[in-house]
């Protein structure tokens, strides 16, 4: 069976409204995604996409007369008709809209052949299950994609894995706050820590860590569980504290990354939008320095405690 793909770009406004219309027209299925340059939003983080602008796609079967369907949703949703305001002579805008007819084939494979082993660091990759590792010698993460977030390609991601790869953490004890698919907790036992704990908001992907950390072979050395599970300081505190989340959420966990870093620990922020790393930066106050990393519009922060000696004459 073939299908026919219709996607249009519409106000989030009309997001509803143009879905049960798609619907109604036997719709097999439909899918937004945001398609303007608005704050980017990812399913694991909290809170609800602010889009403006939205690409919604609807797969139609191939029996399915495709033309009647665009020329009522256009009549709908033309510039005169949508805001609801008389014709005044100009040509109505009509709703951008892009057809394609997809041939039938193993989507199954077609998904699994999009992802191949990446280089995420000095001598560490992220590699599918079904992928051979490029440098079989190298630290490689065995990692599937799934529910939970978090595979490497993300520059928040990717940034921290970067980090991770050139460090020595030779005996250290980490937190992975928002651990999502346990990635960063697997890279940093791979660089040597003793110990990570995964912790996430999400059942599922508290599951995930636990399954990536027994196909990585690193179950005896990292846990994962939900916030509350989490055993309390001072007997849970941290050589590094990693949070991959959202500015304004680190914000919000500002005290309970606090109470877990130890006293000479070292913070690994990312999530943050470069215009937001001040504002992360002034949450965490004057008793700390901080290092600030950029690519794209993100920005990872490193951040460690000022040190309190003083010398005397």
């Amino acid at each position: 069976m073939s299908w026919i793909q219709a996607t249009f770009v519409v106000d989030a406004i009309d997001v509803d409204r143009l879905s049960d219309m798609l619907e109604g027209f036997l719709a097999q299925a439909i899918t937004s995604e945001n398609a303007g340059e608005d704050e980017f939003y990812e399913v694991a983080f909290p809170g609800t996409p602010d889009w403006q602008k939205v690409k919604l796609t609807a797969l139609f079967n191939d029996t399915v007369e495709i033309e009647p369907i665009i020329a009522f949703v256009q009549s709908q949703f033309s510039s005169s008709t949508a805001t609801g305001m008389p014709a005044t002579g100009m040509p109505a805008t009509e709703l951008p809209v892009q057809i394609a007819k997809l041939v039938d084939q193993d989507w199954e494979r077609v998904w699994l052949a999009s992802f191949k082993p990446i280089k995420v660091g000095a001598n560490l990759w992220v590699c599918p299950s079904w992928c051979e590792p490029t440098e079989p010698a190298a630290r490689n993460i065995i990692l599937d994609p799934g529910l939970a977030f978090g595979t490497g390609t993300h520059a928040t991601t990717n940034m921290c894995l970067h980090w991770l790869a050139e460090q020595q953490l030779d005996g250290q004890r980490v937190l992975d706050y928002g651990s999502g698919s346990g990635i960063l907790a697997i890279a940093a036992i791979m660089s040597g820590a003793e110990f990570a704990e995964a912790v996430d908001i999400d059942p599922l992907a508290v599951d995930a860590c636990i399954e990536n950390a027994a196909r990585n072979k690193v179950s005896s050395q990292m846990h994962a569980c939900l916030p509350q599970q989490l055993p309390p300081s001072p007997a849970a505190t941290y050589d590094l504290v990693i949070a991959n989340i959202l500015a304004e959420v680190i914000i919000q966990l500002r005290d309970t990354l606090l109470l877990h870093l130890a006293t000479d620990g070292e913070l690994l922020l990312t999530g943050i939008l470069s215009t937001q790393a001040d504002k992360v930066k002034a949450a965490f106050g004057e008793d700390f320095e901080f290092n600030q990393q950029d690519k794209d519009q993100w920005c990872l922060i490193t951040a460690r405690r000022k040190s309190t000696k003083t010398t005397h004459n």
